[in-house]
């Protein structure tokens, strides 16, 4: 019994979406429950639950989705989570666990990057790669834990006007969040981004530290500003890399235009460059490679020419881990080569031992350089 009013609540729940009717909170459960279904069988799905699935599926193209985007991986994987969603409701069970899953108020924090026993005697213990995961910081100072992606849905009221809301995604972490104009932002490891509870009327405006992927939504009314270490990034609607974990901010552009202001300085980018800034406020211009430095928003660590410094900054934030002895490996060495960012950490070790001729060891959380 109970079983059937979760399944009748959750159908209605979709029916509601699809109506557009969904309050902030149902719509982000919807949004939790969908993301996080695996595929049925193909037998198991009926007229009904198809035709409901392709109809959400052309509302979400039609709020999300409707910009064209190169990352067609991980999007196209995306959208087909919610093609499928909609036929889950008559899979047995699915309902009761959505509510149960979602209707409580307490989560579990998600541990990253786990400290794990060793498959390898080269290593004292091993380490998992880390995860999707963040908190959001409200205008009042709440925290909360999110599930990726997150939608930003809220409706606008006098005693949050003109406040932020802080994502904060740490070490081992890496998170999506679509904003309320349809701007889908991913975030990586050890990144915040701050941004208000309403954009206004003449100007979308963020704050980034860290590194992000934009693909900013199309406004001719309202171009899109980015403040990044004193570095501003301003579209109307494209997609971009920015990272801005130290004081030099580098601007990857993939499509579209981009404009680059440091202080008085300021520069348009085309697709394929580069425009990286630095405490001397002058704007370096270069042409880039978009496979190598959008690789973490594909979930891959890719070293073309990258020191050991760099490799190692990489590693250490999406482990969470710190590197001894790096003096001991020469600084000028280049290393060259890709792995999944689901790997654990001691494959990435083996690779990088075979292109240094060192040895690492794993202890607790700190990555050894022999």
């Amino acid at each position: 019994m109970k079983e059937q009013e979760s399944s009748d609540q959750a159908k209605a729940l979709l029916k509601k979406y699809q109506e557009g009717k969904c309050t902030p909170e149902e719509e982000q459960q919807v949004l939790h429950w969908f993301y996080a279904q695996d595929q049925p069988e193909e037998e198991q799905l009926k007229e009904y639950q198809t035709g409901l699935a392709s109809r959400i599926n052309t509302k979400l193209e039609e709020q999300l989705f409707s910009e064209s985007t190169p990352t067609v991986r991980r999007l196209t994987w995306f959208r087909s989570k919610w093609m499928v969603a909609a036929m889950l409701v008559a899979v047995s069970g699915c309902s009761l666990w959505m509510y149960n899953r979602f209707s409580s108020p307490d989560q579990k924090p998600l541990e990253l990057a786990a400290e794990v026993p060793s498959q390898d005697q080269t290593f004292h213990n091993d380490i998992l790669p880390g995860g999707h995961y963040a908190k959001i910081i409200t205008p009042k100072g709440e925290e909360k834990q999110l599930a990726d992606p997150f939608v930003q849905r809220l409706e606008q009221s006098s005693d949050q006007q003109g406040k932020n809301f802080l994502v904060d995604v740490p070490k081992a972490g890496s998170y999506m969040i679509i904003l309320e104009d349809g701007t889908k932002v991913w975030l990586n490891a050890s990144t915040k981004l701050s941004y208000p509870t309403h954009f206004e009327p003449n100007q979308r405006q963020v704050a980034l530290t860290g590194e992000a992927y934009f693909e900013v939504a199309k406004d001719a009314n309202r171009p899109f500003r980015i403040n990044a270490n004193g570095t501003t990034i301003e579209v109307l609607g494209t997609t971009f890399n920015v990272n801005a974990y130290h004081d030099e901010v580098s601007t990857s552009l993939v499509e579209g235009s981009v404009k680059v202001r440091k202080e008085g300085n300021q520069i348009i980018i085309k697709p394929g460059q580069q425009a990286t800034t630095s405490l001397t406020n002058d704007i370096k211009v270069t042409a880039t490679d978009l496979t190598k430095n959008t690789a973490w928003q594909r979930d891959e660590f890719y070293f073309d020419g990258n020191n050991f410094k760099d490799i190692s900054l990489q590693i250490a934030r999406w482990y969470d881990v710190e590197f001894e002895n790096m003096e001991t490996i020469g600084a000028n060495s280049t290393y060259k080569g890709s792995i999944s960012r689901n790997s654990r950490l001691s494959e990435v070790l083996q690779i990088l031992a075979l292109a240094t001729g060192r040895k690492f060891d794993i202890i607790g959380r700190k990555v050894i350089i022999q």
